[in-house]
């Protein structure tokens, strides 16, 4: 078995070829050629285990993913776990590798892909809402898929700010990163926002007038019960693209529009169909991106690091 830990899964792919495995992912699923049940949660007061399995042509995985929201006051990831990734034919373990990692990046390229697909290709610049591990990476993605010249972040911390602005300079030195002291400051300065938090409350105003024209893009809420962006969000968009059928019923960003009668359920769209041109949208208009996250993107994105830390001999290889 091959030990990948996150120095490795971070260095062995480019932004790039880590994007285009997930969009990968996105059309199988539409091809409906990978099994993929729904994930399971476990709660233990704020603390989640989600397990998720997914089966593709080559190799299947699991990964255990833990949400652990108090890990940010104690210098951990928010998100930690670990990944198994098996050989199809035999059912063999290949690889264990360290989830952090590998979450955060391909939760990196779901958000660049909403951005690629949902945003005019013209568009230079972001609002961030959250500096975490999701949070600067989503930034470093956008760049990947669009030629982004300036981050706004809304500031909340000192350390996060280092964080994002050392993360970014470390991809894209001429990046410009600014901050913001406000959600109405940060809503004044770019039209595509990503929320990458926490929160169970929307982070951004339920004001159709300072929203109008905008890519939302949710990427942290998980839960039923959690919900990132405001109702006015969906009735500017009429319509919520999503990253898989699942997100449907785990999340509060598709959850609570249709149950308020804001959408209806044949206006939640995968955004795979965006990419095999079944559906369209108009991006200079408003547009809402809710990304749940779902277990094919993980073993997307480990085959390609397999493979590629197998080419070129990385990695720890041990008995199991």
């Amino acid at each position: 078995m091959l030990i990948l830990q996150n120095d490795s899964i971070g260095n062995l792919l480019s932004l790039q070829e880590i994007v285009d495995a997930v969009e990968r992912a996105m059309v199988a699923y539409e091809k409906n050629t990978v099994i993929v049940p729904l994930r399971m949660h476990l709660d233990k007061n704020k603390d989640t285990m989600i397990s998720m399995p997914a089966w593709g042509d080559k190799y299947f995985s699991i990964k255990l993913a833990n949400v652990f929201p108090a890990n940010r006051d104690k210098n951990l990831p928010v998100t930690i776990g670990a990944l198994v990734l098996n050989d199809g034919a035999t059912g063999q373990p290949v690889a264990l590798m360290n989830a952090s990692k590998l979450t955060a990046l391909r939760t990196g390229a779901l958000g660049a892909l909403g951005l690629k697909y949902l945003t005019p290709e013209d568009t230079t610049s972001i609002g961030l809402i959250g500096c975490g591990i999701q949070g600067i990476h989503q930034a470093v993605f956008a760049c990947t898929v669009r030629n982004i010249s300036t981050i706004h972040y809304l500031h909340r911390s000192d350390q996060g700010a280092e964080h994002l602005i050392s993360f970014v300079k470390e991809h894209f030195p001429d990046v410009s990163i600014v901050a913001s002291y406000s959600v109405k400051e940060l809503l004044s300065k770019t039209n595509a926002i990503i929320a990458a938090t926490t929160s169970a409350e929307p982070v951004l105003p339920d004001d159709e007038h300072l929203l109008k024209g905008k890519c939302l893009i949710s990427i942290g809420s998980y839960k039923p019960s959690m919900q990132e962006l405001p109702d006015a969000a969906f009735r500017l968009a009429g319509k919520l693209f999503i990253d898989s059928e699942f997100a449907r019923v785990e999340t509060g960003d598709c959850i609570n529009p249709v149950k308020k009668n804001i959408l209806k359920e044949t206006d939640l769209y995968t955004l795979g169909k965006l990419i095999t041109k079944e559906q369209r949208v108009d991006v200079r208009n408003n547009t809402t991106y809710k990304s749940a996250g779902m277990a094919v993107y993980d073993l997307f994105v480990a085959q390609a690091i397999y493979e590629k830390a197998i080419q070129l001999g990385q990695g720890v290889q041990v008995e199991f």
